[in-house]
């Protein structure tokens, strides 16, 4: 060990199997009694704080300026997987719009498990073509199936049904809860 009075030497160059107890000097006293030590606690405590911000989950919380619109034109009658986080991501979906440009285009919104692909109706809107050339916001569907949080694992698909032609434009509101 090339520094016993230093507390970040120990953290950047050496693991456990470095120790000798012959590197200590003594048992009890003073702790923390050396002149740098202040120094190197403040450090220490500035990186565990760092990491924290980056790596610790947000507990629910909203992560600011993280976010998006996803937007996405679907053209066939499908099971669509507009939105599908990454690993370790947590994303809360705040808006969904559609704007069908096609006659009689329906939808059905699911959430599934991405290992299995069994997948849950939220939205069941097969009973009624959506308006022709009308955007629909789904904040104003009752019941409400918005804020709709969706977690590394899980994958929000949107089923496209129609009897002629489908030709829909879907935007989604989007924002982080965890990274």
């Amino acid at each position: 060990m090339s520094n016993v009075d230093d507390l970040l030497d120990p953290l950047r160059f050496n693991n456990l199997s470095n120790f000798q107890l012959t590197d200590v000097r003594s048992i009890g006293g003073g702790v923390f009694a050396e002149k740098n030590t202040l120094e190197h606690l403040k450090i220490l405590d500035l990186v565990v704080k760092a990491y924290q911000s980056v790596h610790a989950p947000t507990f629910g919380r909203l992560i600011p300026n993280t976010q998006s619109i996803v937007s996405e034109n679907l053209n066939s009658v499908a099971f669509n997987k507009v939105l599908t986080p990454s690993k370790g991501q947590v994303i809360e979906v705040q808006a969904i719009d559609a704007l069908a440009n096609a006659a009689g285009t329906a939808i059905r919104i699911y959430i599934a498990d991405a290992t299995t692909g069994s997948r849950v109706l939220l939205y069941d809107g097969s009973s009624g073509a959506l308006p022709n050339g009308v955007k629909v916001t789904f904040n104003s569907i009752t019941p409400s199936i918005l804020p709709l949080t969706i977690a590394y694992g899980q994958e929000l698909i949107l089923e496209t049904i129609s009897s002629g032609s489908v030709d829909l434009d879907l935007q989604l509101m989007t924002i982080l809860k965890q990274q």
